[in-house]
């Protein structure tokens, strides 16, 4: 499932906006190394290189992961720091891994293609209260674009596969 989620440099302060995917296959979180380049993120070198395996088991094309970038990420009203290990993702430009979905066990409902924090653990910070979210129709929504703009203190959980754009 895609989310939309918000990434922000801890030195920079820079933010944008990206689709992320949930990927339990997907060991911890990831960005794609063009990706964090273009971005301009503040990427530091790992003290010893890790091994990076796709689905298939084969070795990735990039080789060992040898770097990382702290991030501040947020996803609707959730909101963390979070390290993401650089690799070649192909189209994709995040995976939110296994260890991130274990932490924080989101509640996911695969038919409305939805998700909601409620068991979070305590050191997360949470901006609201995620039962009051509202669904939008996204027929008039291209989702090959960017998300829409946001007023101040709005977010987005965007579900490309449900068509559902929730606010919270």
């Amino acid at each position: 499932m895609d989310v939309y989620v918000q990434i922000t440099g801890l030195d920079s302060g820079k933010a944008c906006g990206v689709r992320a995917l949930l990927d339990s296959g997907c060991s911890t979180c990831c960005i794609d190394t063009d990706y964090a380049r273009a971005e301009k993120l503040d990427i530091q070198e790992l003290p010893q290189p890790i091994v990076a395996r796709n689905a298939n088991n084969t070795e990735n094309i990039s080789g060992r992961i040898t770097h990382y970038v702290d991030l501040r990420m947020r996803i609707g009203h959730h909101e963390e720091k979070r390290t993401f290990l650089l690799t070649c993702l192909g189209k994709a430009r995040i995976f939110i891994g296994l260890d991130w979905l274990t932490e924080h066990n989101p509640e996911v409902d695969w038919q409305e293609q939805t998700m909601r924090f409620s068991r979070c653990p305590e050191r997360c910070h949470m901006r609201g209260h995620e039962e009051h979210q509202a669904m939008i129709d996204m027929d008039a929504i291209d989702l090959d674009a960017d998300a829409p703009d946001l007023e101040e203190g709005e977010s987005i959980l965007l579900s490309t596969l449900g068509r559902k754009w929730i606010y919270g």
